[in-house]
């Protein structure tokens, strides 16, 4: 009799534990859910466009008269010199001396200065799909790269305060975690002027052909961010400059394209990036990888050039002198025409 009574009561404590976990592991994923919808009802233009059936939009089914041939115009793949398409983009950050983003603070510090605006959820040309995904609902911490405890100072967390007080339309508790993640995604959906004019440009030409939200997949992105996205994202660079902490750089989101859409989203790239104003490449990971230069203008070879070892490649006398260097391109912009190489795996710098 007590042996029954035993395994009864067993029974129910182990059904009460699996019911609450079942529970928690539901509301956690609601809640996550829900902190990706709660960006269409806090951006502008939420109350015109649903987020949702923006969605739905971009990865409906596409018919067979969206095929063909995918053809990769030569301005969106890699140069001959591997390195040149990131030292392109050292060499504009040098040349304006254009701050990287360190952490939230320094991206609250950021925002509330006006460097970087935010860009709404959900527009009738664009949609963010995929932005600020590994954004998490821990308390906000200052970037270490040796990842030491290291507290904000007062100045920094009055930043934090003040964003959290009226941001994009409604406040934010600190204290709760829901609130904490919600505002993280706010925050990462935040550019600098001249890459959003881009994203503009692109996804009007985009809807007007094709009448689908074009996807933006990422947006800036804190050192901080950029190193816990880099243990499942081997493309999201950890140089002492990476792009997107800047604010210039943003990806577009190819997965659900067809081959007609990317066929006329990279022509419109190519033009953009032969005016001189974008450096741009295809990813393999589904992604366009856009930097909008900061006065529309390309910086010189003789930068770039000087921009190579800033950017992960080897010194001079340490490099191979058999690979040919990037041959002149025969566009307006007088660049290089690069060839299809693989994407350059790089590793961080120490700062001293």
């Amino acid at each position: 009799m007590r042996r029954r009574v035993l395994l009864v009561l067993i029974l129910l404590i182990a059904g009460v534990v699996a019911w609450r976990i079942i529970r928690f592991t539901s509301e956690r994923r609601n809640r996550l859910f829900q902190s990706a919808s709660d960006l269409s009802n806090l951006a502008a233009n939420s109350a015109t466009y649903s987020w949702d059936a923006a969605v739905e939009q971009v990865k409906a089914p596409r018919g067979e008269e969206l095929g063909g041939v995918l053809e990769v115009p030569p301005e969106l793949k890699h140069y001959e010199e591997r390195y040149w398409f990131l030292a392109t983009q050292v060499a504009e950050i040098e040349k304006y001396n254009v701050h990287n983003v360190q952490d939230y603070f320094d991206l609250a510090a950021m925002i509330e200065r006006g460097d970087l605006v935010p860009v709404p959820a959900v527009t009738e040309t664009y949609i963010l799909l995929g932005v600020g995904q590994r954004a998490d609902e821990d308390p906000f911490t200052k970037f270490d790269e040796e990842n030491n405890a290291v507290s904000a100072n007062p100045d920094e967390y009055r930043a934090i305060q003040k964003l959290a007080q009226n941001f994009n339309g409604r406040s934010f508790d600190l204290e709760n975690p829901y609130d904490r993640h919600v505002l993280k995604i706010n925050m990462l959906s935040t550019i600098r002027p001249q890459a959003l004019k881009i994203i503009e440009q692109v996804a009007a030409a985009y809807h007007q052909k094709f009448d689908r939200p074009l996807p933006v997949s990422s947006l800036v992105r804190p050192e901080q961010y950029q190193h816990s996205l880099r243990r499942v994202n081997r493309n999201a660079v950890t140089i002492d400059t990476p792009p997107h902490s800047t604010g210039l750089a943003f990806d577009i989101d190819y997965r659900y394209m067809s081959v007609a859409e990317q066929n006329l989203l990279m022509a419109e790239l190519a033009q953009i990036k032969n005016e001189g104003r974008i450096e741009v490449i295809r990813e393999r990971n589904a992604n366009y990888h856009v930097f909008a230069f900061v006065n529309g203008t390309r910086p010189s070879d003789d930068l770039v050039s000087a921009s190579l070892e800033r950017a992960g490649a080897p010194p001079p006398e340490e490099a191979n002198h058999t690979e040919a260097k990037p041959e002149k391109a025969k566009s307006r912009a007088g660049k290089r025409t690069p060839r299809p190489r693989a994407k350059a795996r790089v590793t961080r710098k120490r700062r001293r």
